[in-house]
């Protein structure tokens, strides 16, 4: 069994990059692919983009991408005693979060620690119990008592805060931390880009890791524009239903291998989503048939991510689809997956990117 850098995957959860502010994840991905790839970019939004030559057919190019940005928070403002006032960037769940500790990250790059406050349980009235606060209604404690004690700690309204580091290798190969969405898809990814460095494959890779995707979901954008891949395989987390806490949205569980997007769609305003491109799709079965490595298929409505803005662009659109990596208990601090899920997942791109050639048709109809 091929062994993989895990403590590399614990790096990169504890990397404080809220989206929006992800200039520490784009620093330490761009100085730690270079050495692998034959070029490497970062463009104005801090997508990092790394450029590895095929040896047959160098212009043709397929892009894998992952999003390096995590959910978190920014301080709205500093009561006179010193409590942090809170809104949200991207899904933070307000009924995980309550308790909490977190990292506040000030503009020197200092983390500070607190705590969301929650209201002691020995004066919670009975209507009050089974209530999630909103976010405007909490509240982060960092010890101080004074908003003139807070601004001498570096502490300012519009410091970004997320979840502390936690990350866990637990039972029989479960993983859990903050920021898995979407640090284990980046982590796919430069375990693939290792490989296929000593490994050439025919066509040039663009391994693409990208921002704002929890803000605006379009922060990949200019790197599609930029490069203009033939195709693209997005890699991110979807929801695993296998626990007490979850119907059975779509047959996608633990421990059963990555899952080929089929559909995802937001379905809470925004009128976006994928629907994989079918051949491509159908290719990336066919390799994991012929390697025998597991792979499911995701349904799911709620869940939106690279793909559903990149389709549009250019004269054409753009063939792209989606590959998955189940993980429960989403957006909160204890998210998590499991080794075996994603060494499939590593060694399916793999396959795939030395299969991939011009001679794959991806045309419609």
């Amino acid at each position: 069994m091929t062994s993989y850098d895990w403590q590399l995957l614990e790096t990169l959860c504890a990397i404080h990059a809220v989206s929006g502010h992800e200039d520490e994840m784009t620093a330490f991905v761009r100085d730690l692919i270079r050495p692998w790839v034959d070029e490497v970019a970062v463009d104005n939004l801090g997508n990092v983009t790394g450029i590895l030559r095929g040896t047959t057919f160098p212009e043709h190019r397929l892009m894998l991408q992952a999003h390096m940005d995590e959910l978190g928070l920014m301080i709205r403002n500093i009561t006179p005693d010193g409590f942090l006032l809170i809104e949200r960037i991207g899904g933070m769940p307000e009924k995980t979060l309550l308790g909490q500790r977190v990292d506040i990250k000030t503009e020197t790059g200092q983390r500070i620690t607190g705590y969301v406050g929650a209201k002691s349980h020995h004066v919670t009235g009975a209507e009050e119990k089974f209530k999630v606060p909103s976010v405007h209604e909490m509240f982060i404690d960092v010890g101080l008592s004074s908003r003139e004690e807070v601004e001498r700690a570096g502490i300012q309204v519009g410091n970004t805060a997320t979840y502390h580091p936690n990350f866990t290798r637990f039972g029989d190969g479960m993983i859990c931390s903050k920021a898995l969405d979407n640090r284990v898809g980046v982590f796919i990814l430069l375990e693939v880009l290792k490989y296929l460095y000593n490994h050439r494959p025919a066509c040039t890779l663009v391994f693409a890791f990208t921002v704002l995707e929890e803000f605006s979901i379009r922060g990949s954008l200019p790197v599609v524009n930029a490069t203009q891949p033939h195709a693209i395989i997005s890699v991110d987390i979807t929801v695993a239903v296998d626990t007490p806490a979850e119907a059975p949205l779509h047959p996608v569980a633990m421990r059963k291998g990555p899952a080929v997007k089929m559909m995802d769609f937001h379905g809470r305003g925004t009128l976006g989503g994928l629907f994989s491109a079918p051949k491509l799709r159908r290719f990336i079965e066919a390799i994991a048939q012929e390697h025998q490595i597991p792979l499911q298929r995701e349904v799911i409505v709620g869940v939106i991510t690279d793909p559903a803005f990149q389709l549009y662009l250019g004269d054409k659109g753009y063939v792209i689809a989606g590959l998955s990596i189940p993980q429960r208990y989403t957006h909160s601090a204890v998210q998590m997956c499991h080794e075996a899920d994603i060494r499939r997942a590593i060694d399916l791109l793999k396959a795939v990117a030395l299969a991939f050639s011009p001679n794959l048709d991806l045309t419609r109809g």
